[in-house]
């Protein structure tokens, strides 16, 4: 799921004149998909150990199944 960083952390993309922040990060399964980028350790969702990686991607995979979307409250 998509959530505001709660540490403040923000990727930044420049292209020409036009500069764009988003400090939007995914989590699944407790585990935060820009932790590798962010560095911050004292992060709870921060984990980067190959176990955590399979952990994010499966919840991942289940987040897009259509049962998930259907049974999500919008």
């Amino acid at each position: 799921m998509k959530f505001e960083c709660p540490y403040g952390w923000k990727s930044v993309t420049k292209s020409g004149n036009v500069t764009l922040e988003s400090a939007t990060v995914n989590i699944c399964d407790g585990i935060c998909d820009t932790a590798d980028h962010c560095g911050i350790q004292s992060c709870e969702f921060y984990d980067t150990s190959p176990e955590a990686t399979c952990r994010f991607i499966r919840a991942l995979n289940k987040e897009q199944t259509a049962e998930f979307q259907f049974a999500k409250p919008h």
